[in-house]
């Protein structure tokens, strides 16, 4: 929002005492004025009435599927913000990658039913749970839990955090926000959604070597135990066999060299036009800047 106003020759004003309100939006001071900008919840939280004009504008356009923002100073509401949220490039192939190999997609959104269906058509999900706080996502998760054995949550949001933090694998992408990336077990590069099929095999490769590990050094040792208890295994011998055993477990690990890069056809080759008009949204996905501003 700041840049679009920057690009229609806005001077922003210096604000001060900004703090996020989770699940809400933003608020400050700005020349000694309360300046906010978010939802309808903060707008009523902090007791700022919305205009009819502006609440019936609002509703059309939610109905549409776009998300908006209300903006007020000084203890009223004056203009609300059209945001058309765009997901990235890579995504859809991402999604039916990560399907192709088992895994199911839920789409957990701070935004309303009809933007995030939108998105969630674009991008290949059926499984949608939208208007939800930073606290309802963590819940929507330990529910997801209870179905699956292991649970990974993608986020760049600010309200992602206390998600990532709880799932059991917390990805962010490189343009999050920090305190999604300080939370998060694993930092994508930026517009890296496209490696997700590829950590996926990795990730796979990595855990079935573990086990054929465990399998030769447990299995190895006990036949070599078998046959040292019996007398039938001499000290010299029996320490060539736990060589043996290291070597192996050594060999069947450098195997992991050989896994493939990630999968070229998942790497969108133009990204420069949806670039340029992505910013940070709070529900998660990207969200730029509608034309359409009402002021009372």
């Amino acid at each position: 929002m700041a840049e679009a106003a920057t690009q229609r020759g806005i001077t922003p004003l210096v604000t001060r005492d900004v703090r996020t309100v989770p699940g809400r939006g933003v608020r400050g001071s700005a020349e000694g004025r309360a300046v906010a900008a978010g939802n309808g919840r903060l707008m009523n939280d902090l007791g700022w009435p919305i205009p009819p004009s502006l609440a019936e504008r609002a509703r059309s356009l939610e109905a549409s599927g776009h998300s908006v923002v209300y903006l007020g100073w000084g203890e009223q509401v004056h203009a609300v913000l059209s945001l058309d949220d765009s997901p990235l490039p890579e995504a859809q192939a991402a999604i039916a990658a990560l399907r192709e190999r088992g895994l199911d997609a839920t789409l957990l959104t701070g935004d309303l039913a009809q933007a995030a269906e939108r998105i969630a058509v674009l991008v290949g999900i059926k499984d949608i749970q939208a208007g939800l706080s930073p606290e309802a996502k963590r819940l929507a998760l330990d529910r997801l839990r209870h179905g699956h054995s292991s649970v990974a949550m993608v986020g760049d949001g600010l309200n992602d955090g206390p998600v990532l933090a709880a799932a059991d694998v917390g990805i962010a992408v490189g343009s999050a926000t920090d305190l999604a990336r300080e939370t998060a077990a694993l930092v994508l590069p930026a517009d890296g959604l496209w490696m997700l099929p590829w950590i996926v095999d990795v990730a796979r490769a990595v855990r079935r070597t573990i086990l054929t590990n465990l399998m030769w050094a447990f299995g190895y040792n006990l036949v070599a135990l078998t046959f040292a208890a019996f007398g039938l295994l001499q000290p010299i011998l029996a320490a060539a066999v736990m060589a043996g055993s290291s070597i192996l477990v050594v060999v069947n690990s450098l195997r992991l060299e050989r896994l493939p890069d990630p999968v070229p056809a998942l790497i969108p080759e133009q990204r420069s036009g949806a670039k340029a008009e992505r910013t940070q949204h709070g529900a998660g996905i990207s969200a730029m800047a509608g034309p359409a501003v009402e002021r009372s």
